[in-house]
């Protein structure tokens, strides 16, 4: 396992070496929209919004290029119980996380007149720094755990487009959560999944 991760960084950085390099320094801030998936019937989440900020750089070319961001972001979700399996009110409330992420993003980028379209996808990272729940007074014992205990790291895979317009940039991402967010299995696995649009401006 090692040696082929060392063999992926290897032809990365050997791929950057071989072309023009460019070098992007900015900020960037935006919003998410996201809600948790359970692998159960016996709770449901919507979409809820939130927003990020932080920093990302650029090093690579037209045809290649790795992108590390590390932003701040709230991750909101509403859970309740499914209408026709229990009232409503047993299960009832928000769930708020505030995050560090960092995703490593590996892209290419196509001219389209005077924009730059470009392709990213790679692994990110999440370190939980707190979380909030709503519903921790009025939620039913079964759950209660399941609800409450939340990993402190979370992963997941990131897909998306965007246009480079100048020193800006747009983007729109969609985020598939990896592995079990919780602790506990009582409501079965959850994963936390989100749709991103982010503008971003290249200081340098």
């Amino acid at each position: 396992m090692k040696n082929t991760i060392l063999t992926l960084f290897v032809a990365i950085f050997s791929s950057l070496s071989l072309q023009a390099q460019e070098f992007k320094l900015g900020l960037k801030a935006g919003m998410n929209f996201s809600k948790i998936k359970f692998d159960k019937d016996v709770l449901e989440s919507s979409n809820n919004a939130g927003y990020l900020a932080g920093v990302w750089f650029r090093l690579g070319g037209n045809s290649f290029h790795i992108q590390p961001e590390a932003y701040f972001t709230t991750k909101n979700a509403s859970v309740q119980a499914p209408k026709e399996s229990a009232p409503t009110e047993l299960i009832k409330g928000d769930m708020k996380f505030s995050n560090i992420d960092v995703p490593i993003l590996l892209g290419t980028k196509f001219p389209v007149g005077p924009l730059k379209l470009k392709l990213q996808a790679g692994p990110l990272f999440s370190f939980v720094i707190d979380q909030e729940a709503s519903f921790k007074d009025n939620i039913v014992s079964t759950y209660d755990d399941a609800l409450k205990s939340y990993k402190d790291k979370f992963a997941a895979v990131v897909a998306g487009t965007g246009l480079d317009i100048g020193n800006f940039a747009v983007d729109l991402r969609y985020e598939y959560g990896l592995g079990n967010i919780s602790k506990t299995e009582t409501a079965g696995k959850q994963t936390l999944n989100l749709w991103t649009v982010s503008i971003g401006y290249s200081l340098f």
